[in-house]
């Protein structure tokens, strides 16, 4: 129950963590400099220490099952037995079990992964297990091997990972597929006289992100009219009762506003393989034609070949507007786009990922559906099991190792006056690199058993970016 709460609460906590992150951005620049070193991650608190009394007792503690202890306490379970199919494993948050002999696997939310709050020292046969589903901005550590490589059992959006959440904001097959709001070419144009709509909406507040969407749109703004809602190119007032965020965004009043439009744009705050959130679909579930700056593989997950338009796609932002442009007014080339609204989904690939997913989004409470938390602990615990047995039956155990393919992503980058990605980021370019050193010095430590605070791996930060070392 405490797992399906948390998984409740995610988007509300998403967002509310989104305009934590947003004001202290405003507030400090998003950087902390001390003279020439750079100290990463400031905003984050030093672990609690532990009570001794409390982890002897904890340590001594007969538990049954292989205990799974989330390191960052994500779901706030205080310890509890839960089935996985035919096995069993004990979960909790409690870090005093850290040293109990059943403790098999440390868990880890990404966004809340410290680099100097890690359970160490690692003993031989303990596994550390990463859940991380959000925007490479939020954690840059993750785009790099020396970090990645430290994990066991990985769940990210990326489709090499092993418990792979790449359609984690698609509700169903039939949500996607539903024509509650579509619009003909036809009424979306009657709309747009009538409210005086530009012919494409841009809805986003987080800005200046790392895949420089505004300044891609910016330009854009140029050639084609773009009506913006959000704080970022601000120029149209959202009604009063869709101006909450926690309330507006899944507000069906919200969903028919962005139908009335013929392009949305879809454009996601970083650049990485199969990252892609509800700005995709959520135009494509509405009957919008998506403009999408994302996943480079996107086109693996679109429900047909005719469903959306990349911008990778054109050679210029004029190139795009023109043909933009063209769609506006053109009902039947227009309308070609929702062919498969009425068709059904094309795409396979697609199709057999929902299909096999043995997780929900909406509907978990029902049909035995679970939600990807409680998915992947028990994958990791059935993983966990099959190891116990392996070595009783005197079978070499398997061994689970995590590569840099499980959730790597590459460096920022802004787009030039044609609409290419050629230029430094130099904002997110230098957190990025600087993700880089600290990853780099992280491996460091633990591989030559160094000491692991926040002042001994920025030291060593600093000397390889004073030595420009990156290897």
């Amino acid at each position: 129950m405490r797992v399906k709460n948390a998984f409740k609460l995610f988007i509300l906590c998403f967002v509310l963590i989104f305009f934590a992150i947003f004001i202290a951005m405003m507030l400090y620049g998003g950087e902390n400099y001390d003279g020439d070193n750079h100290v990463f991650q400031p905003h984050y608190d030093d672990p609690e220490d532990l009570n001794p009394d409390e982890e002897k007792k904890k340590s001594e503690e007969k538990i049954t099952e292989p205990i799974i202890l989330w390191w960052t306490p994500f779901t706030g379970e205080p310890g509890r037995y839960k089935k996985c199919g035919n096995v069993k494993c004990y979960f909790t948050v409690n870090r005093h079990y850290r040293n109990n002999p059943q403790t098999k696997v440390f868990m880890f939310y990404g966004t809340d992964f410290k680099y100097f709050d890690l359970p160490l020292p690692r003993k031989p046969h303990h596994e550390w297990a990463l859940l991380h589903e959000e925007s490479p901005k939020n954690n840059f550590l993750f785009s790099f091997e020396e970090v990645m490589t430290l994990f066991n059992h990985t769940c990210t959006f990326r489709r090499e990972s092993d418990y792979p959440i790449t359609t984690q904001y698609i509700d169903s097959v039939a949500w996607l597929f539903s024509s509650m709001f579509l619009l003909s070419a036809k009424e979306k144009t009657e709309q747009s006289r009538a409210l005086h709509l530009a012919p494409m909406i841009y809805a986003h507040s987080d800005c200046g992100t790392p895949s420089d969407r505004d300044g891609f749109v910016y330009k854009l703004m140029n050639h084609i009219k773009i009506d913006s809602y959000g704080s970022c190119l601000h120029n149209k007032k959202l009604p009063d009762h869709l101006r909450d965020p926690l309330k507006g965004m899944f507000h069906d009043d919200f969903y028919k506003l962005i139908a009335k439009y013929k392009f949305a744009a879809a454009m996601e705050n970083g650049i990485c393989n199969d990252y892609v959130t509800e700005k995709l679909w959520r135009p494509l579930f509405v009957g919008t034609i998506p403009i999408v700056i994302g996943s480079p593989r996107i086109k693996d997950l679109l429900p047909s070949n005719k469903s959306a338009i990349i911008v990778d796609d054109f050679d210029s932002i004029e190139d795009l507007a023109k043909y933009l442009k063209f769609l506006d007014e053109n009902d039947e080339e227009y309308d070609k786009y929702m062919e498969w609204k009425k068709t059904g989904i094309k795409n396979q690939y697609l199709l057999k990922i929902l299909k096999e997913r043995e997780w929900a989004i909406n509907d978990y409470t029902s049909n035995d559906a679970i939600n990807f938390i409680d998915g992947f602990e028990c994958f990791v615990c059935k993983r966990i099991h099959e190891n116990i047995q392996r070595e009783k039956k005197g079978k070499e155990k398997l061994k689970f190792q995590a590569t840099v393919d499980h959730y790597g992503c590459p460096a920022p980058s802004k787009f030039d006056d044609n609409g290419k990605r050629t230029l430094k980021n130099d904002d997110w370019g230098y957190e990025y690199l600087n993700s880089k050193y600290y990853a780099k010095a992280l491996r460091f430590h633990l591989d030559m058993n160094k000491t692991i605070d926040r002042s001994s791996i920025a030291s060593t930060a600093n000397r390889f970016r004073a030595a420009g070392d990156l290897r």
